[in-house]
């Protein structure tokens, strides 16, 4: 049966073929293209017996932290017993192949799983909250610190000032929404001054969607490219904004089965957050996604993908009404 995540064509990328055969010796039946990332372009190999997931690496990320981490978290993940995407490597003992572009290449065995969406079942929910509190406490046996690919990930301030300047130069006057940048100015500024302890080892993003499932067991969380210090407060809310909605907005049964389960897994991290800072944080999490889609809304260089007109815009106005809801814990 074909992954979900996989799409139905056959993909003609002589660029991915030209990778993968750096990466394997057997005959490759087909390539296809896989996934909905923002980030990667990502490809399915398939051979006669395996399947394999092929990336080509985005160019504005550093190959040498990526396998920097790589090392320290493979390390950590294989003592603990825990499954995550294992590199493979060229016959030149490499982990990045160089195509004629000079665009980098990754590769690994693909972890069959399935992607969930929200709302979760209950033990879905608690698998989790256990997974995510599992994989921090693993993460804080590094033998060495991460060097951040995304040494700005929820940089709120960082954000806002690449807000102001995507709205100073943005594309038109007719792309921008004047009611919702005062609204944003009046937000920012109480949510900007909201602390956090970010001297612990974090996944980055562990969201739903880089979370694989086996029924409703966590069978592994993925896109590790992210790890790096930070604030354990905002990894778990970046997981339960996610995870933990229903009919598209926060649910609180929801968030207590997780953070319940978090807790039973891992009583000494997360201890002095309660329900109130949880909230706080919450509503921070979402306005910086708003503010970082609407910046890639009106502005001329853009990190996330225009899946359709007008659907940067749409993605912003979802989460930034997300960020004033009323949320209760």
């Amino acid at each position: 049966m074909r992954d979900e995540r996989e799409k139905t064509e056959d993909a003609c990328d002589p660029p991915a073929k030209e990778a993968a055969a750096a990466f394997l010796k057997e005959r490759i039946c087909s390539i296809t293209a896989f996934g909905n990332g923002h980030i990667n372009e990502t490809f399915v190999v398939k051979t006669e017996k395996d399947r394999f997931i092929c990336q080509r690496i985005r160019s504005k990320m550093d190959i040498t932290r990526l396998e920097h981490n790589y090392l320290l978290y493979s390390g950590a993940f294989d003592r603990a017993g825990l499954r995550y995407p294992v590199w493979m490597q060229t016959e030149r003992k490499e982990y990045f192949y160089p195509d004629a572009g000079g665009a980098h290449w990754r590769m690994y065995p693909l972890i069959e799983g399935e992607e969930k969406e929200a709302p979760l079942t209950e033990e879905a929910l608690r698998s989790c909250g256990q997974g995510l509190a599992k994989m921090h406490r693993v993460l804080q046996t590094l033998k060495g610190k991460p060097l951040a690919v995304y040494p700005m990930l929820h940089d709120l301030k960082y954000y806002h000032d690449e807000y102001l300047r995507g709205i100073g130069n943005a594309l038109s006057a007719e792309a921008r929404e004047p009611a919702l940048e005062a609204w944003i100015e009046k937000k920012a500024g109480g949510l900007l001054k909201l602390e956090t302890d970010r001297s612990a080892v974090i996944h980055g993003d562990p969201k739903l969607a880089n979370i694989l499932f086996c029924g409703d067991t966590v069978r592994a969380f993925l896109d590790l490219d992210t790890v790096m210090q930070g604030s354990i407060e905002e990894d778990a809310v970046d997981c339960i904004r996610s995870c933990c909605v229903r009919d598209g907005k926060p649910d609180r049964d929801a968030i207590r089965i997780f953070m319940d389960a978090y807790r039973n897994e891992a009583p000494e991290l997360l201890k002095d957050t309660d329900g109130e800072r949880l909230m706080l944080l919450l509503r921070r999490i979402y306005f910086e996604l708003g503010l970082r889609y609407y910046t890639d809304a009106v502005a001329e260089e853009k990190h996330f993908k225009e899946k359709y007109p007008g659907y940067l815009k749409e993605k912003a106005e979802k989460y930034l009404a997300a960020s004033a809801a009323e949320i209760r814990i």
